[in-house]
C-alpha cells in the first residue's frame, strides 16, 4: 500500500515537501472502511464482495450505450420468490454507480470527455442520474434457471447530446469568396475510415466517433459543427450518423440517393475526432447554397473503423486500494499544503495540478531551476511506480495567445519534455504517455500576466488500470 500512496504523491515529492506521516491503527482501519464505501459507491467493489455486476457496450451507429446488469440475490441474501420485487428495487438504485464512470469516458468533442463536462459543471452528475433512470431497461428474468437476475439497460447517446445542444438558431458560416464549379447533392459523406496524418502533428492515427464532430478544410476553415445544425434537428438526430458501410443505400434517409462523397485528408484534435478535408471539397459545399443548407439539416454521414464504433466501455478500476492511497495522501496533503500544487479528483484518477512550471518563453524547454524538481520526481516514480500499479499521463496547457495551432505543438512538446527529462532520470518510458490541450483548457483569464502563468501548466494524472466489469455490493 505504501507503494502507492508514493506513487500518488509524486508531485509533492516533486516540491520537496514530502514526509513519511504516521497512521495510528485505529486510523487505518478507519481509512480501509471508507475505501471499501467509496470504490463500492463507485462501482469498484472487489469480486468477493460484489453481488452486482456490469459491463457496457457502445454502438455509435445506432446511438445506444448498453449495459448487461447481473445481480446474485443468493449472495446478496434475498430470498426468491418473495424478494424479486426488492431485488428489481436494488438493481434500480445501484445503475447510476454501475453505469457512470464507462459512460464518463465518452468523447464528447475533439478534446473533452463527458467527464471532462461534469468537472467543468457543464453538465452535473445529477443530470446524468436523470438519464440513467429514465432510459430503456428490459424486464428482469433469472439467466439460465441460476441466481443472477439479468436486465439490459439501454442509454441513447442522443438523450445527452440533446441537453448539451443549447443554441435556438443555427447560424450559416462565411462563404469564402473562391468558389469551384459544383452542383447540388443530397448529403454528404465523408470517408475518414483508416490512418491518416494528424493534422499539425508529425504523427498518424484513425478518426474516433464523438458526440459533437467537427469538420476543419485544410486551410483550418470550420466547414461544420453543432451550432450550424438546425437545433430541432441537432436534439432529435445528433449532428451527424456514424456508419463503417460505404453501401449507400444502408443510410440514405439521412443523405439521399446522390450524396456529395469526400474522403477525409487529416484528422484533427486531441481526441482524434474532427475530419479535415480538401479545399476543394470544401468548396464543392459552399459554392452551392443548396449544400450550405444540407449542414443546417443535418445531412451529413461519417465512416469509420468499425471496431472504433462499436466496442466494449472500459472505466478506471478505482477499487479499495485506489481510495485507501486516496485517502492516505488527502489526510497528508492537509497536514503539509503545497503552494501551487493541487491534488484533484476526477473520472480517470488523481490528477496534480503543477502551475508555474518554468520553460523558456514559447520553448518546451524548462529553465534549470526547475532540475530539481524533475530529478526528485523521477527518483520517486523509480522508487514506486515501475510496479505498473498505475498509468502516468502528462498533459500539457498554454495560455491562449490567439495561436491555436502553435499553442497546440508548443503543449505536445512541454508534455514531451516533461517525460523526456524523467526518463533521462531512469525512469521507465513505457509507463507514460502525453497529451497537448494548447489553450483549449484555461483555469484563469488571459487577459492577465497572472492568469496567463496560471494557464501555463502541466498535469500528471495518475491512473489505476481500467477493467471492463463495474461492480457493487
Amino acid at each position: 500500500m505504501k507503494k502507492i500512496l508514493c506513487t500518488l504523491a509524486v508531485v509533492f515529492l516533486a516540491a520537496g515537501l514530502f514526509s513519511q506521516g504516521n497512521i495510528s491503527p485505529t486510523e487505518e482501519l478507519e481509512i480501509e472502511q471508507l475505501a471499501r464505501r467509496l470504490a463500492n459507491y463507485d462501482g469498484h467493489a472487489s469480486e468477493e464482495d460484489a453481488v452486482m455486476t456490469s459491463t457496457s457496450t457502445i454502438n455509435w451507429t445506432k446511438n445506444t450505450f448498453t449495459s448487461n446488469v447481473s445481480l446474485d440475490v443468493a449472495k446478496a441474501g434475498i430470498p426468491m420468490p418473495s424478494g424479486k420485487s426488492s431485488s428489481i428495487n436494488k438493481i434500480q438504485m445501484e445503475l447510476p454507480a454501475l453505469v457512470k464512470d464507462p459512460l464518463l469516458s465518452i468523447f464528447v468533442d475533439n478534446n473533452k470527455t463527458l467527464g471532462d463536462l461534469v468537472l467543468e459543471e457543464t453538465v452535473t452528475l445529477e443530470e446524468l442520474t436523470r438519464i440513467i433512470d429514465n432510459s430503456k431497461q428490459t424486464p428482469a428474468f433469472f439467466q439460465n434457471g441460476s441466481n443472477n437476475l439479468v436486465t439490459q439497460h439501454t442509454i441513447q447517446i442522443q438523450n445527452i447530446g440533446a441537453s448539451l445542444v443549447k443554441h435556438h438558431v443555427a447560424y450559416t458560416q462565411r462563404v469564402p469568396i473562391e468558389t469551384v464549379a459544383s452542383k447540388a447533392y443530397t448529403g454528404i459523406i465523408i470517408d475518414a475510415r483508416g490512418t491518416l496524418p494528424v493534422h499539425g502533428e508529425f504523427v498518424e492515427d484513425r478518426t474516433y466517433p464523438c458526440i459533437f464532430p467537427k469538420i476543419w478544410s485544410e486551410g483550418m476553415d470550420l466547414v461544420y459543427e453543432r451550432n450550424m445544425v438546425d437545433p430541432s434537428v441537432a436534439k432529435e438526430k445528433g449532428i451527424v450518423l456514424y456508419s463503417s458501410s460505404p453501401f449507400v443505400e444502408e443510410y440514405e434517409d439521412r443523405i439521399g440517393k446522390k450524396p456529395l462523397w469526400i474522403s477525409a485528408k487529416k484528422v484533427y484534435g486531441i481526441n482524434r475526432t474532427d475530419s479535415v478535408i480538401s479545399k476543394n471539397d470544401y468548396l464543392q459545399i459552399t459554392s452551392v447554397k443548396e449544400n450550405l443548407d444540407l449542414l443546417r439539416k443535418g445531412r451529413v454521414v461519417i465512416l469509420l473503423d468499425k471496431d472504433l464504433l462499436i466496442h466494449g466501455v472500459a472505466a478506471p478500476d478505482k477499487n479499495k486500494r485506489y481510495y485507501v492511497a486516496y485517502e492516505k495522501l488527502k489526510r497528508y496533503v492537509l497536514e503539509n499544503p503545497i503552494p501551487d500544487t493541487f491534488l484533484l479528483p476526477g473520472p480517470s484518477g488523481f490528477r496534480f495540478k503543477m502551475e508555474n512550471l518554468k520553460f523558456i518563453a514559447d520553448s518546451p524547454e524548462l529553465l534549470p531551476e526547475e532540475q530539481g524538481r524533475i530529478v526528485q520526481i523521477a527518483q520517486s516514480i523509480k522508487k514506486y511506480v515501475m510496479d505498473g500499479e498505475f498509468t502516468i499521463l502528462v498533459e500539457g496547457h498554454t495560455a491562449d495567445v490567439n495561436k491555436p495551432e502553435g499553442q497546440q505543438q508548443l503543449s505536445v512538446l512541454r508534455a514531451q519534455a516533461i517525460i523526456q527529462a524523467l526518463v533521462d532520470q531512469g525512469v521507465d518510458s513505457s509507463l507514460f504517455t502525453y497529451k497537448g490541450y494548447g489553450g483549449t483548457k484555461p483555469i484563469a483569464t488571459n487577459s492577465t500576466p497572472e492568469g496567463r502563468a496560471q494557464n501555463r501548466r502541466v498535469e500528471i494524472q495518475v491512473m489505476p488500470k481500467s477493467g471492463y466489469v463495474q461492480r457493487v455490493q
